[in-house]
């Protein structure tokens, strides 16, 4: 006799799978029991998948917050911290009411959007969604985070493929000459000079939106920053 149900977890496995916030995959998991078979009882003593699953995702992230170190230790870059969906809808509300680019969105211009360490993609792909930008592009120089965000464009986000890019690229090195507006996520010891970067490279009109610190120098809304 054949009996489908989930397989025996124990409790520092939920615990484990817990602290990465991957509960669910308890559920969606189940494996086939042969009533009597001596072999069933001990596939209990087996790492469930869904632990298996949750290692993975747990060491491709220690990974990814280890590789952003080392830009933070040479002042060169911010640790990776994702823009959560409450800060970002702020931030779209803030750049579509800007002066400068609704006069501009008026007048039909074609507008475009960078995000300077773009972690996971994320704002990236909201930028796509805005109907604002013909072009969004995030500049990483994380390799694992650059990958996960590149593999999203492909698997989650294949309709916004002609409007999104990403690149592996230290932020001191991206030329902003044609860019829009920019989003950017810095710790304050590199902020003054990266308001240089920005002042001597964006065009008259564009918009930069900082998030947590300001740039020494420059008159803004809270949480933004405009030339």
């Amino acid at each position: 006799m054949v009996n489908q149900q989930q397989p025996n977890v124990s409790r520092e496995e939920r615990e484990l799978l817990s602290s990465l916030g991957l509960d669910d995959l308890l559920s969606s998991s189940q494996s086939l029991l042969i009533n009597g078979d001596e072999d069933a009882s001990s596939s209990s003593s087996q790492m469930h998948p869904a632990v298996k699953a949750g290692l993975a995702v747990g060491f491709v992230a220690n990974l990814a917050l280890l590789l952003s170190l080392p830009p933070v230790i040479m002042r060169r870059g911010a640790p990776y911290l994702p823009t959560f969906s409450r800060s970002s809808n702020v931030m779209w509300e803030r750049i579509r009411s800007s002066p400068s680019i609704k006069s501009r969105l008026k007048n039909g211009e074609s507008l475009s959007f960078v995000d300077l360490g773009s972690g996971d993609g994320r704002l990236v792909f909201q930028a796509a969604r805005q109907n604002m930008f013909v072009k969004s592009i995030g500049y990483e120089i994380n390799p694992v985070l650059h990958g996960f965000a590149a593999g999203r464009r492909i698997i989650q986000a294949p309709m916004y493929w002609s409007k999104t890019s990403f690149a592996i690229r230290d932020l001191w090195k991206v030329s902003l000459h044609n860019v829009d507006v920019v989003a950017v996520y810095g710790l304050q010891p590199i902020m003054k000079d990266l308001g240089k970067k920005l002042q001597a490279e964006l065009r008259p009109g564009s918009l930069v939106v900082s998030n947590v610190f300001s740039i020494p120098g420059w008159r803004a809304e809270k949480g933004s920053k405009g030339n």
